[in-house]
């Protein structure tokens, strides 16, 4: 029996969805041990009969086990993948708030940043505006349909990537770094912990801007893909692939392997980012979005990166501010008005003249945002995937 064009995109998605899961999922796999998380019927009837076979009379007098250390990063070693998931979204998912409001029909959503004092009875939570956002006018949108136009000419050649980044696109990153579930297992429960962290910020931002979709503006868009029921802005996929990049560029930086410095090309940092640029026009490329929405999505992506690298080893932190109604409609999405890969650097101001349509600024790390001790335990086990082992002393 053949497989129609809706049956065949279903089973890609959900193939998709669960590639996205199995690099995570197979970082904690103990099923070939027999360990929990493997049970089965005939396993736990083997096991009843196995205690009563072994266990015999009670054994008195055994010594008590350690009291267990308290909140401490010791112990995530030996916690399962989704359980650790589960602590690093409390620490990062408490971190932010975001606030709406409207005038003159155009709305602005603003995220911000929380911090409160650590190690106290009673705290003084602080806020910061970290990324703010206006949405852009119908008349933007309807002028960037034409690029929507345009890009759709280039669908037979990039339909194989379109569908391939319609899940979490690690392999096209690890095709840049040496990303890998073995080799890389931290790394990639990092980018994972970010992207967790992302998305309702991202579905919230997106709700609030209600921007709609380009099928929305012409019968003749005809996307390549099933258009998401979300808002259009910001694009989810160039916030996630941004983070990704600038985490992974910062890792990198990080690490001091000789090949990652910091050179005038900024090598690694570039290709990440062409990377992110090329996954985010893709969706302009499949009729899904307009590119005024990688902008937007580029720009947060950018900014929460700084953020979770904040939360993850301390230091500062930055804002951006997007005005979307400043941005030209005539203009296409170019990443480099936002960022600096040599560097690490966000660009003090995006646009020219009348069009300078986002803004950037750098604050230094106050003395109440210590990094979480969780979450710095997780960035420094992904800081050593990429550091070059040394030679033994002596050798």
């Amino acid at each position: 029996m053949s497989m129609g064009p809706e049956n065949a995109l279903n089973a890609l998605n959900a193939l998709n969805a669960l590639n996205a899961l199995n690099a995570l999922n197979a970082l904690g796999s103990s099923n070939a041990l027999g360990a929990p998380g493997g049970e089965s019927p005939l396993l736990g009837e083997a096991l009843i009969t196995n205690r009563d076979g072994i266990a015999g009379a009670r054994i008195p007098d055994i010594p008590a086990p350690a009291p267990g250390l308290a909140d401490s990063p010791q112990n995530l070693p030996r916690l399962s993948t989704s359980v650790r998931a589960a602590i690093f979204q409390a620490e990062l998912g408490q971190s932010v708030d975001l606030s709406v409001e409207i005038n003159d029909g155009l709305p602005t959503a603003t995220l911000w940043r929380k911090t409160a004092e650590r190690d106290r009875k009673s705290r003084t939570v602080t806020f910061a505006p970290m990324v703010e956002m206006t949405g852009p006018t119908t008349e933007q949108l309807v002028t960037q349909l034409r690029l929507v136009g345009s890009y759709a000419r280039l669908r037979a050649d990039r339909g194989a990537e379109v569908l391939s980044q319609i899940g979490v696109p690690t392999a096209f990153f690890g095709s840049i770094g040496f990303l890998d579930p073995a080799r890389t297992p931290h790394t990639i429960e990092l980018l994972y912990t970010a992207l967790g962290f992302a998305l309702p910020v991202i579905q919230r931002t997106k709700f609030a801007m209600a921007v709609k979709r380009p099928i929305e503006f012409s019968p003749q868009v005809q996307p390549m893909i099933a258009t998401p029921t979300h808002g259009s802005l910001p694009s989810g996929h160039a916030t996630e692939v941004f983070l990704m990049a600038r985490v992974l560029w910062k890792l990198l930086r990080e690490s001091g392997a000789p090949q990652y410095a910091d050179h005038d090309n900024a090598y690694w940092g570039e290709m990440l980012m062409r990377q992110a640029a090329r996954i985010a026009t893709n969706r302009t490329v499949a009729g899904v979005h307009f590119p005024i929405d990688s902008v937007a999505g580029a720009a947060l992506g950018l900014t929460l990166a700084d953020h979770v690298h904040a939360m993850c080893r301390g230091g500062g932190w930055s804002s951006a501010c997007l005005k979307a109604p400043k941005f030209n409609a005539d203009d296409d999405f170019d990443w480099h008005q936002l960022y600096a890969a040599k560097g690490d650097k966000l660009q003090p101001e995006a646009g020219t003249g009348d069009h300078v349509y986002a803004t950037f600024e750098t604050h230094e790390a106050g003395g109440d945002a210590p990094p979480s001790p969780a979450l710095n335990w997780l960035w420094q086990k992904a800081l050593d995937e990429w550091r070059d082992p040394q030679p033994a002393a002596g050798r």
